[in-house]
């Protein structure tokens, strides 16, 4: 009896051990959305933003008639504002989301400040401004994003952005577009930006004086320990995703592309508690053998 008792506290130790590596949120900083966006989109949890074009009303904002004909939608823009100097140092991630009933969960990653790879491109570029800080998300596709049955009344279509970074200060998402075959837009709302030019390497960074940021696309060389912020950067990313939010029937289901990166995470923490709760059982088997 005492045996079977000394065994149960062991393992019940252990597992609690286990799960305490599994990390306990997967989000992402908070998008802050400015006020004449939100009356028109729906936020459903911090880190995920989206405008319903079709869908049930009573779930929130629908802009029914903003888009005449959702199968002419080939992609959309979203103008981020962030803290610069958190941008070029953490950097940021996430995804561009056209969400229906017809095509499912369809998400397009993107990548700013010391994220960005150029050996890994995304379909959503990030563009900069002539405002610091300043950002234009943008996916332009060469396919429609949604199905033209998407217009009946019983099905749903969104546009929206997720966000992964978990140590940004935060993001303001101030604008949106929504986009036609050749970028012609076919939806706008709140206060976009004129895009400069692809970010195709981290912009410079910011002094602690405000100095101006370097244009970004310069050869600029990174140093390892620019490297090992961007690596860090990437691990951070890794635990925000896999959140979901679903409701039935005619409602969005939301999840995000770096679930994958979060199963990762997840898989470390749980060996590492299996781990733990082996030498846990082990420690009680030694208790018991020492008894006898």
């Amino acid at each position: 009896m005492k045996i079977s008792k000394i065994l149960a506290g062991m393992s019940a130790a252990a597992i609690v051990a286990s799960m305490a590596m599994i990390p306990a949120s997967a989000a992402g900083t908070k998008l802050n959305v400015s006020d004449d966006l939100a009356k028109i989109g729906r936020q459903t949890q911090d880190d995920l933003f989206a405008v319903f074009f079709n869908g049930d009303e009573s779930e929130g904002a629908v802009n029914k008639d903003a888009i005449s004909d959702l199968g002419a939608v080939y992609g959309a823009s979203f103008t981020i504002k962030v803290d610069n100097n958190d941008w070029n140092t953490i950097g940021g991630g996430g995804s561009i989301n056209f969400n229906s009933k017809s095509g499912g969960w369809n998400d397009k990653d993107w990548a700013g400040g010391s994220w960005v790879e150029d050996d890994k491109p995304k379909d959503t570029l990030c563009y900069t401004t002539e405002e610091e800080g300043t950002y234009v998300l943008e996916y332009l596709g060469d396919a429609p994003v949604f199905a033209t049955t998407d217009g009946d009344a019983d099905n749903y279509a969104a546009v929206g952005i997720n966000n992964w970074a978990a140590d940004l200060k935060g993001i303001d998402v101030v604008g949106m577009k929504v986009l036609g075959a050749d970028g012609n837009v076919l939806f706008e709302a709140g206060s976009n930006k004129d895009k400069k030019e692809v970010q195709k390497k981290p912009v410079a960074e910011e002094s602690s004086s405000g100095a101006d940021s370097t244009p970004s696309g310069t050869d600029s060389k990174k140093d390892d320990s620019k490297k090992d912020d961007k690596s860090s950067a990437a691990a951070t990313s890794s635990t925000a995703a896999g959140t979901t939010s679903s409701k039935a029937g005619t409602t969005t289901t939301t999840a995000t592309s770096s679930a994958a990166a979060s199963d990762n995470t997840a898989a470390t923490g749980a060996t590492a508690g299996l781990a733990l709760a082996g030498v846990a059982l082990a420690g009680a088997a030694i208790v018991i053998s020492k008894r006898k």
